[in-house]
């Protein structure tokens, strides 16, 4: 008689990337370099000033980089996307593309309210992930207040 006693660990160690700060209208090119990521998150810490009050939005998050079985440069696509309370997810099932190992959808974020400070994206890849580098594209018509700060933490 054989038994198989299989550990799962809880916690994943957490790797404080620190804080960036994203173009207002324009495409931003963050640069992470980090290996073997499970979970990366994303929490908004300050938006840019609008004469009117608007919800939060994030147009598009893409994550590319590295997967162990495939060397080349790609999107990563994830495994699930989670968001504190305050924010929604535009489109979770496009960005959860279950078919293509080497794709993702953008991310799209929009805010329940006016205030988006403190709140947290939360983005599961499937496997770890080598990650080279997000590229955020905020709101170019000035419908939405853009996020100005996000602080980044990675999970392995």
């Amino acid at each position: 008689m054989y038994i198989f006693l299989f550990h799962l660990p809880n916690d994943l160690e957490k790797i404080e990337l620190g804080t960036y700060e994203l173009e207002k209208q324009n495409e931003t090119k963050l640069n992470l370099n980090i290996y073997n990521v499970k979970e990366l998150e994303l929490e908004i810490l300050e938006t840019f000033v609008s004469s009117t009050m608007k919800k939060c939005n994030i147009q598009e998050i893409f994550v590319f980089g590295t997967i162990q079985s495939y060397n080349n440069l790609v999107r990563i696509r994830i495994e699930d996307v989670r968001v504190s309370n305050g924010l929604n997810i535009e489109n979770k099932n496009e960005a959860k593309n279950d078919r293509v190992f080497n794709y993702q959808d953008p991310i799209n974020i929009t805010s329940n309210s006016l205030n988006c400070l403190n709140e947290k994206i939360i983005i599961e890849f499937e496997n770890e992930i080598n990650i080279q580098y997000l590229r955020i594209i905020q709101d170019a018509n000035d419908l939405f207040q853009n996020v100005k700060i996000i602080n980044i933490n990675a999970y392995s």
